[in-house]
């Protein structure tokens, strides 16, 4: 198992996270929602659209995202929620541009040790992947641990080293698709236990103090995509500890499996080659993924990721479709008589091509929040967050585990 830490040592057990946990909450409405099912927007948009692989990874060429139009980031998110993961490279997106950008999908995300509440700082890693202790390397989808974990991420990379530093991202989508119709069944019935121990106490045991004390949540082992209604596995070896629905040999046999079955995907993978100026922006819903560490200086490599709250996991046995059926995601019927960005209407009474959310207000700060004023979920702002931590500069990855 790689799901060990560092130890409780007297300074994890000294200290107190001065935030409390998240609640679940409804986030916004998937942008995805409100796309043209065709996509037709953002793929005449693009020189080139290149199919990196049968079942995940798509690289859009000529396409600037500083430039795209409200209709063209809700079809970004669809093909993110198709493909997995989108790639772009070559971008003049800034940092504040990607905060934008991010903040069009929805509430934003925050890394439990993130100092920055705009983006956390992802630096290289010289892990060696076969210590056992090295749980930060393995497959993850970010913050699965949360009551409202991502929907999207963004990553944005600034430095790159002359090799080393790919990221992998295998299709969960897939992965469910390929297992027999007995487990299908087996793990559309189980729970799997998120926890962000782990990770807390390695960062505390590295300097680092995060602002929310660790937790286990439970999910859906098998979750719908609220938008494309595809089955995923939810599952990821670096948070996931036990499968509830089963005793305890049972779960652990089950987890090597589940771990075996992902790091076997070869046909279900894409590996980017980053470059400075890159982007990937993907689905954490459909995708697990990880950064290949070591053989290279990890000072060379530095991105900037933003993410948003996605919806509480969820199983759908009715409407839920496996990936091997999935025939697009259907046009946005008529409900109310309010127009949707792509012509069709809206559900909740709003309109969809000024990029508000149904479920949050805007604040002054143009932020959006489920309470109805502007900032960071929780309430944490960017002075607390400072106080919090007692330094100014951004939160770097060594303390998280980061692609």
């Amino acid at each position: 198992m790689t799901l060990t830490h560092t130890g409780l040592t007297p300074e994890v057990l000294a200290y107190k996270a001065p935030h409390s946990l998240i609640k679940e909450f409804e986030p916004p409405k998937d942008r995805a929602y409100y796309a043209d099912p065709t996509k037709k927007s953002l793929l005449d948009a693009a020189t080139k659209v290149n199919k990196l692989t049968p079942y995940i990874g798509t690289e859009l060429e000529g396409v600037q995202l500083s430039q795209l139009t409200n209709a063209q980031r809700d079809e970004l998110a669809l093909l993110a929620a198709e493909r997995g993961v989108v790639f772009f490279r070559d971008q003049d997106i800034t940092i504040d541009q990607q905060y934008e950008l991010t903040k069009h999908y929805g509430l934003q995300d925050r890394d439990p040790s993130q100092v920055d509440p705009r983006h956390v700082t992802i630096l290289g890693r010289d892990d060696d992947i076969r210590a056992f202790a090295n749980y930060g390397s393995d497959f993850h989808s970010d913050h699965s641990f949360e009551a409202n974990p991502p929907a999207y991420t963004i990553l944005r990379l600034i430095r790159v080293p002359e090799t080393g530093g790919d990221t992998i991202w295998t299709s969960q989508t897939a992965l469910y698709d390929k297992l027999s119709p007995h487990f299908q069944d087996l793990f559309d019935k189980l729970q799997g236990v998120h926890t962000s121990e782990h990770g807390y106490v390695n960062a505390i045991n590295r300097g680092t103090q995060p602002f929310r004390p660790p937790v286990r949540r439970t999910h859906p082992l098998v979750r719908t995509h609220p938008v494309t209604k595809v089955k995923s596995l939810f599952y990821n070896p670096a948070f996931v500890i036990h499968l509830e629905g089963l005793e305890g040999a049972e779960a652990l046999h089950t987890l090597q499996f589940l771990k075996e079955h992902l790091h076997s995907a070869d046909d279900l993978t894409v590996r980017w080659k980053w470059a400075p100026g890159s982007v990937a922006i993907w689905d954490n819903r459909v995708v697990a993924h990880r950064a290949v560490p070591g053989g290279y200086n990890p000072q060379e490599r530095e991105g900037k990721r933003t993410c948003i709250f996605g919806e509480k996991p969820f199983f759908d046995q009715v409407e839920g479709v496996k990936l091997s059926e999935y025939k697009g995601r259907p046009s946005v019927t008529v409900t109310n008589g309010t127009n949707g960005t792509n012509g069709t209407k809206e559900t909740n009474g709003t309109n969809g091509t000024n990029g508000e959310h149904a479920a949050a207000t805007r604040g002054e700060n143009g932020s959006t929040s489920p309470n109805g004023h502007g900032g960071e979920a929780g309430d944490i702002t960017v002075q607390e967050s400072e106080k919090a931590s007692g330094v100014t500069q951004d939160n770097t990855s060594n303390a998280n585990v980061g692609p």
